[in-house]
């Protein structure tokens, strides 16, 4: 659906919400496409700010809260929408800007009255250039009212419907490559113990917001949980496989294969870490797996 088939509605209010870890490198250009746009900014940092993220949020008159730290940002994400006080939600990452495109439009989106939630152009970005054209999409605009989350890693809201896609685009340019090994080895890591941690404990303990879904770990994951030892080598394979096959509409045959490779190595890295929890005990140091490791250099070169 294009913008200029949406029709304008009654005015409505939107919150974006911002979930930060020492962003100060990109956090302005965030909050500066927000100028003029929405009605608040609602900023959660995850842990204590160790650089300028909070001053330079300070200066975008944000709502700006720390919360103790966690290691990703779903658990924050849904203490930001408990706090925003618009109609609608705006959700981005710090990395992540309005395109010019999608600032002019978004009142108009929001005008709409009857859709719940917008699926908006999120093209991937490897550190030096946009590798994809025509997708994929995320939804990052929705009414407070009508989107659930689940505070579980990598976890994605859920609205009712109707949700509809536009093409218009949200930026999503990180000053690394996602995609390199040194990322791959990193932050992957840490977040694939953190994924593990949130598996074997209760689903129940996880915060949510408007949540409305199970409230315990279906049978499929608590089998996965109890063959973990011996599903970590073939588990690498099969994702691959289900990877390549499910994103190569929007990739070419090199980024696609490469990132279906690293979704691949980041699942059999959770079932390793779910069956060490589960079968070994963990270490000291995998409990404390939100902390966080130094952050890849910005770099000019790109790992292919």
């Amino acid at each position: 659906m294009e913008p200029a088939e949406i029709a304008a509605g009654a005015p409505a209010t939107v919150s974006a919400c911002v979930v930060v870890r020492n962003e100060e490198a990109v956090i302005e250009r965030c909050l500066q496409s927000l100028v003029d746009v929405v009605d608040e900014i609602v900023l959660v940092h995850d842990g204590e700010c160790e650089d300028r993220t909070l001053q330079i949020a300070a200066r975008y008159r944000s709502r700006t809260f720390v919360r103790p730290l966690v290691g990703h940002a779903e658990v924050a994400t849904v203490f930001a929408f408990e706090q925003a006080r618009g109609e609608w939600i705006l959700s981005l990452d710090a990395d992540e800007f309005l395109s010019e495109g999608l600032r002019r439009e978004l009142r108009r989106l929001v005008a709409a009255p009857d859709v719940n939630g917008y699926e908006v152009l999120w093209r991937m970005w490897d550190g030096s250039r946009y590798i994809t054209e025509s997708g994929p999409y995320k939804l990052s605009l929705f009414r407070r009212s009508r989107v659930h989350v689940l505070g579980m890693i990598h976890a994605v809201e859920r609205v009712d419907p109707p949700v509809r896609r536009v093409a218009l685009q949200l930026e999503h340019r990180p000053l690394y490559n996602n995609f390199a090994l040194r990322t791959l080895l990193t932050k992957h890591r840490r977040w694939a113990r953190i994924n593990a941690r949130e598996f074997v404990g209760d689903l129940a303990d996880l915060p949510s917001f408007n949540w409305d879904g199970p409230i315990a770990w279906p049978p499929r994951r608590r089998l996965l949980n109890r063959l973990s030892p011996l599903l970590i080598l073939p588990y690498v394979p099969a994702v691959l496989v289900m990877s390549f096959m499910r994103e190569r509409g929007y990739y070419g045959l090199r980024e696609n294969l490469r990132m279906a490779f690293g979704q691949a190595v980041y699942a059999g890295l959770v079932q390793f870490y779910v069956a060490k929890y589960l079968y070994l005990g963990g270490s000291e140091g995998d409990r404390s797996a939100a902390k966080e490791p130094p952050r890849p250099r910005p770099s000019g070169k790109v790992s292919r």
